[in-house]
C-alpha cells in the first residue's frame, strides 16, 4: 500500500492551531517562491506558484474569516478555497483538491476545517 507524504503532512498539521497554520502556510508560500525564481521561467506541464493564487494579507485575512465564520457548517471536513469562497469539499485532502481541480481550480486553498468543540492533540515527549 502506497503512502501519501502529503496526507500524512497535512493530517500532523490540522492539529496545530491557526496561528501556527498560518505560518506553516507562509514558510510554504517562501518556499514555492524559491523554487519558482530558481527555475528559468515555468516548467512544462507544471503550474508555476504566484502570490496572486493564494493571496495577499488581504485574500488571507477574508479567508481566514470565512474559516472561522463557516465552522459550524463545514466543521470536521476539508474545504477548498478561491479566495473568500468556498469551491469544494471533502472527507479529505485529496477529495476536496481534486473537487477543485475538476471545478477549474488547481491553485484553491485546502484545509482541514476543526470542529467548533473540537480539541486539538498534540503529542511529543514530557
Amino acid at each position: 500500500m502506497a503512502v501519501n507524504i502529503e496526507e500524512k503532512v497535512i493530517e500532523k498539521l490540522r492539529v496545530l492551531p491557526e496561528s501556527q497554520q498560518a505560518e506553516v502556510l507562509k514558510f510554504v508560500e517562501a518556499l514555492a517562491d524559491v523554487e519558482a525564481k530558481a527555475d528559468n521561467g515555468p516548467a512544462v506541464g507544471r503550474a508555476q506558484p504566484t502570490h496572486s493564487d493564494n493571496g495577499d494579507d488581504e485574500t488571507r485575512g477574508r479567508r481566514l474569516e470565512w474559516l472561522k465564520s463557516h465552522r459550524e457548517e463545514y466543521g470536521g471536513q476539508y474545504v477548498a478555497l478561491d479566495g473568500d469562497r468556498l469551491i469544494a469539499v471533502g472527507p479529505n485532502y485529496r477529495v476536496a483538491r481534486e473537487k477543485a481541480r475538476a471545478a477549474g481550480k488547481t491553485n484553491a486553498f485546502v484545509t482541514y476545517l476543526s470542529k467548533p468543540d473540537e480539541l486539538a492533540e498534540m503529542g511529543g515527549w514530557v
